[in-house]
């Protein structure tokens, strides 16, 4: 008797094949667009739109430098403030060690522009501090006196360094944690101090979880508006943002775009070629490296440096901000706040959710089907982490406006009205922008999940004869639920801090709790929105709850 072959694998193989091409297409469609219009607009010279050929003869250059001046700052800042706690609490054992870990990541969930306020409306010249200054001393002008201007490229490089500094201390403790006693003892028996077997042993070997973190910090600081604009400091972000909004140039934005893309893709291409040492690092023998108990003397310079770098980059934004909650309480108790609150939460919870699906579409066929194919489309899906978010907001206008001039063509041609922007004049394109944008976190959460299950989990279950979907519902579902929930509440917050998207796609009258803040922060009156931005920090504060599950900060 023939027995049919059984094509329902197949046919389903091949509708997630096709469905994963279609996702992947979405997620390079904001570079395509950027490429094409940059492309178009240069072979189709419009001579009324001179604004490119304007900053190229003007600022363009000190946009550039400016940029790359906050970048290089930015890193030099975030690797002092990080590069000494991070090995202080993996070599030694002092009291409150534990807590101090925790405080030093803290920082991360107040948004640098935030920060950059309060900073800038205490040490300004009318602000508390110098002003104080002037009445002790009997100083009468600013001729009289010198005073740190905050209001400069280091001052924005300083405030971007307390926000992000967090993500290589994170990164350079843990391989701290990870590398090798024996090395260490090795060069204590050849007479080796404390600080040149940290200098030519350790360090050396953590170069690539270095070079992850500096690479994440510089990424993040380019794609930098609200600070920038903050402090008046020209960079291509800003460029950007004025170019589309201010100018109307849709070609020169998208230009711009281009620039700074290259940029990212610089700063990529370093970070892979310096992790080409990674599998060196891997190769460590031994038990991994034990804390030391910490003199009194050097236990209290290690909490007075950290517990600076902690007030600074959170304990004062955020009392603060409490402050002027307090003070402001009526403002900030007011029905808007609430309306922005439960709009953002909804788009961010839309977003998160989508997010999610696709990267357990993504992860899920590389499981089951494993082959270079699919992991080239998992990485595709991530790629729009590394784009900045003004520029991937261009890049999501370009073919949205397109698709509405489009639609609207059509229907007025089948005798109906126009029904308007629909695509890039709505939460849409916000959605689409966040999921582009924010995926690769969901594909590490899920995809870091996935590596830790068993493969022998599979192979019972295609014993049993048990369909794909069979076995994900029955067996991936269950032990993935956590990494899920991660996945989603990690893509939720990020989408909750966005500020340049959401500030170019945001539809008419819709203001997300970070365009609220910065709207009213550029105005200088961030304390009548002070309570919408304790509410981001609050919710930020949730990925370092997370990571209590994954990481142990004993």
């Amino acid at each position: 008797m023939n027995v049919k072959p059984n094509t329902s694998p197949r046919i389903a193989g091949f509708i997630m094949s096709v469905s994963t091409a279609l996702i992947c297409f979405v997620m390079l469609m904001p570079i395509i667009a950027l490429l094409f219009e940059s492309l178009a607009s240069m072979v189709f010279i419009d001579e009324g739109d001179t604004t490119f050929g304007n900053l190229i003869d003007t600022v363009l250059l000190e946009y550039v430098q400016n940029s790359l001046s906050i970048v290089f700052g930015t890193l030099v800042f975030a690797c002092a403030f990080a590069i000494a706690p991070a090995w202080w609490c993996a070599r030694y054992e002092f009291t409150g060690r534990r807590y101090l870990q925790w405080m030093m990541v803290f920082p991360l969930a107040i948004p640098a522009y935030i920060s950059a306020y309060i900073y800038t409306d205490a040490l300004d010249y009318a602000g508390p501090i110098q002003s104080s200054l002037r009445v002790l001393f009997g100083w009468q002008s600013p001729n009289d006196y010198w005073f740190i201007d905050i209001r400069s490229r280091w001052g924005a490089s300083l405030m971007l360094g307390l926000a992000l500094y967090p993500y290589i201390f994170l990164l350079l403790r843990n391989t701290f944690q990870q590398s090798s006693e024996s090395l260490s003892q090795a060069a204590q028996l050849m007479g080796a101090s404390q600080r040149k077997i940290f200098w030519t042993i350790h360090l050396p070997l953590a170069r690539p979880a270095l070079a992850v973190g500096c690479t994440l910090v510089a990424m993040e600081s380019l794609a930098d508006y609200g600070t920038v604009q903050l402090f008046a400091i020209n960079t291509l972000t800003t460029a950007i943002y004025d170019s589309w909004l201010v100018y109307g140039s849709l070609a020169s934005a998208a230009k711009i775009s281009c620039l700074t893309l290259l940029f990212v893709v610089s700063l990529t291409a370093l970070e892979k070629y310096s992790r080409k040492r990674q599998l060196h690092f891997n190769s460590r023998t031994g038990k991994s490296t034990e804390p030391v108990k910490a003199s009194r003397l050097r236990a209290l310079s290690i909490w007075a440096f950290c517990g600076l770098v902690f007030c600074l980059g959170f304990l004062i934004p955020l009392i603060t901000l409490i402050g002027y909650c307090v003070d402001y309480w009526l403002e900030n108790s007011n029905s808007k706040v609430w309306l922005h609150a439960q709009d953002t939460f909804m788009l961010a919870a839309s977003a998160a959710f989508i997010a999610t699906v696709i990267a357990i579409l993504f992860n899920s066929q590389q499981r089951f089907t494993p082959s270079t194919q699919n992991q080239s489309k998992l990485s595709l899906s991530s790629l729009g982490y590394a784009i900045p978010g003004t520029v991937l907001a261009i890049g999501i206008l370009i073919p949205l406006s397109q698709l509405d001039i489009g639609l609207n063509h059509f229907i007025q041609w089948l005798g109906f009205e126009k029904v308007g922007l629909i695509f890039s004049g709505t939460s849409f394109a916000l959605i689409i922008a966040f999921v582009i944008r924010f995926s690769a976190i969901g594909n590490g959460s899920i995809q870091a999940a996935y590596k830790q299950m068993p493969t022998n989990l599979d192979s019972a279950s295609t014993m049993l004869k048990a369909s794909r979907f069979k076995t994900f519902h029955k067996i991936h579902l269950p032990i993935l639920r956590p990494a899920l929930v991660s996945a989603f509440l990690l893509v939720f917050i990020e989408c909750v801090k966005e500020l340049p998207a959401s500030l170019l796609l945001r539809p008419f009258d819709f203001e997300t709790l970070a365009t609220y803040v910065f709207q009213f922060a550029s105005d200088e009156q961030l304390e009548h929105a002070a309570s919408s931005a304790l509410l981001i920090i609050v919710v930020s504060l949730l990925p370092i709850l997370l990571l209590s599950r994954s990481q142990k900060m004993q």
